[in-house]
């Protein structure tokens, strides 16, 4: 018997939000990007587009990754839901990320939790059992609303 996949919907007060970290490659620095449009409003159509993405053709969240020469950076986005409005991400990538977060995704939850320095996220992260994929501090250009 085929099993049937219901799209988790999101509810009334949340949004959907692909969230697109940048991991400078050797070192602990990420950077992390929220993207949220309201055509996307279920985390099955999220990892559709997500699945465009991996093949360089966004529908939604177009965006171009410029690298940094000299530097190897890795990749990754996660599709959450989220109760937290956030800022319009820089797209020229002129403006550096002031903003220090922890990001949280559990049970396909975001929470992003704002932090006073680098170095004070990672000290959390680390106390809690260290960086993972669902857990890490990450620099912003967006603030949360």
């Amino acid at each position: 018997m085929a099993a049937f996949f219901q799209p988790v919907l999101a509810e009334e007060d949340e949004k959907v939000y692909l969230v697109a970290r940048f991991d400078l490659d050797g070192t602990t620095y990420n950077q992390v990007v929220f993207f949220q449009d309201d055509v996307i409003t279920d985390l099955k159509s999220c990892k559709r587009e997500m699945m465009y993405g991996r093949n360089g053709k966004w529908q939604v969240y177009s965006h171009i990754t410029n690298a940094v020469r000299g530097f190897t950076y890795s990749l990754s986005y996660t599709c959450a839901l989220g109760r937290q409005d956030f800022s319009g991400w820089d797209k020229s990538g002129q403006i550096n990320p002031t903003h220090t977060y922890e990001v949280v995704v559990r049970d396909q939850s975001l929470q992003v939790i704002p932090r006073n320095s680098y170095s004070a996220c990672l000290k959390k992260v680390r106390s809690a059992g260290g960086e993972t994929a669902k857990r890490y501090c990450a620099r912003s250009t967006q603030t949360i609303q």
